[in-house]
């Protein structure tokens, strides 16, 4: 080999190691000795400021699989090691219902048609967009048409055909809440579409609904087909990595053109052994003449404590065949965090601190909407482990296998000092003999 190719070899192997460098430099950073015990951290990206201001980051479902005691280990330091204080925000969505005054003047049955209602809401109404009927039936599905009108005489249709079911029986809420098109006349007229028989209704709300879709993300998790607890049940488990992932809804996907009403219980375990209940729900999809219901996602809120690090989803089937080619995807409301920045500082997040308790801080007191929806928008750079990490778990839960060395040691003492006493007592009997 040629000098001149000696020396650009001798510059690659040098210009890698020099990256190599840098790169195991950043995957395994110091963090100030005040927080020893932590034993990750994520830089916070953010430009500088020139005046004290809010900020705002996601949290990266990442770092739930890490922390293990979310919410409690989490805090904010800046360059100096100073603590920032935060607060911990979601956006979940909600529903706003505000029922309207009505008056029922019509509840009729037209033999071979419908059960027919006619609701009055006032000369003066707002706008409203969905009714509650009300029955004393538990068992029953129905489909259901809306029209409405401002004087009683001209009517428009706002609902063609919605579902109106309830099996009480099979543990199945369904649903007596019709949706239909926005409007604010002043009369509503209701069919319920079977003319075999007049249906038990008697009465309806009136309601104006304003629903915010909650803010999602997904998380990464595979379920696998398990075995089921019992006959006419299809289940599946999977594996979240850790315990404590925040997650809010399980969505189905479900091999058309199949068509069902099935009830899904959830449960979440520690140990993928004992499990506990979490969340119940009803999953469908059928159709009627030309009208379609689907709901294929199950919410899901935390039930006497975190979720676990294992799920089981079971789908009841009765008799039915089991569903085919199904998939469940999981996702969570992502969390915000707001904290105050200040000029010249830089911000990292920092978790993993198994021992750590949860932080008080006075500045949600002191934020109002406002400030919050104004807060600068920042991102969270890649996790680094803290080079002079200190476990801060006491020796002995650290050193666990030490207890069993004991133990054993103990034993092995207890059991000679037995055979010693045996043997004294032996010689004893025999020079007594």
């Amino acid at each position: 080999m040629s000098r001149r190719r000696r020396d650009c070899a001798q510059s690659g192997w040098m210009a890698v190691g020099a990256v190599l460098a840098i790169i195991l430099t950043v995957a395994a950073a110091p963090l100030p000795h005040a927080w020893k015990n932590w034993q990750y951290s994520r830089p916070i990206e953010i430009p500088a400021a020139e005046a004290p201001r809010l900020a705002a980051v996601i949290v990266p479902v990442e770092l739930f699989r890490r922390t293990g005691n979310w919410p409690r280990d989490l805090r904010v330091i800046d360059d100096l090691g100073g603590e920032a204080p935060y607060i911990v925000q979601t956006r979940e969505g909600s529903t706003d219902i505000v029922s309207l005054p009505i008056t029922l003047r019509e509840n009729s049955f037209a033999p071979g048609e419908y059960t027919q209602m006619v609701l009055d809401l006032g000369e003066k109404t707002r706008f409203h967009n969905a009714l509650e009927i009300q029955t004393p039936e538990q068992d029953f599905i129905e489909w259901v048409s809306v029209e409405a009108s401002d004087d009683a005489h001209l009517w428009r249709i706002v609902q063609t055909r919605a579902p109106f079911f309830r099996f009480q029986k099979d543990g199945l809420r369904g649903t007596q809440t019709v949706s239909y098109s926005e409007n604010n006349a002043r009369y509503l007229r209701v069919h319920i579409l079977d003319g075999a028989k007049q249906f038990r209704a008697t009465g309806a709300s009136v309601l104006y609904k304003t629903v915010t879709p909650p803010e999602s993300i997904p998380v990464d998790v595979t379920f696998a087909p398990s075995v089921p607890p019992s006959t006419g049940i299809s289940a599946w488990t999977a594996d979240f990595g850790a315990a404590g992932i925040p997650t809010s809804t399980l969505r189905f996907e479900v091999a058309a053109p199949a068509e069902f009403i099935r009830s899904v219980d959830i449960s979440t375990s520690d140990d993928n052994q004992e499990w506990r209940y979490l969340a119940r729900g009803e999953i469908y999809r059928y159709r009627q003449a030309e009208a379609a219901q689907e709901q294929l996602s199950v919410s899901v809120s935390p039930y006497g404590g975190v979720h676990g690090r294992y799920w089981r989803v079971e789908i009841a089937n009765g008799n039915d065949a089991p569903l085919e080619r199904v998939a469940m995807h999981v996702a969570m409301a992502p969390r915000h965090i707001f904290f105050k920045q200040e000029p010249g500082r830089t911000y990292r997040l920092i978790y993993g601190q198994s021992r750590a308790e949860a932080p008080q801080y006075d500045l949600a007191r002191r934020l109002d909407a406002n400030q919050v929806e104004a807060a600068v928008p920042a991102v969270v750079g890649p996790e680094e482990e803290n080079s002079d990490y200190s476990d801060p778990r006491p020796w002995t839960e650290k050193n666990g296998y030490f207890l069993w060395v004991v133990l054993g040691i103990a034993v092995l003492l207890l059991g000679y000092s037995a055979i010693q006493s045996l043997r004294r007592s032996s010689a004893e009997s025999a020079s007594g003999g």
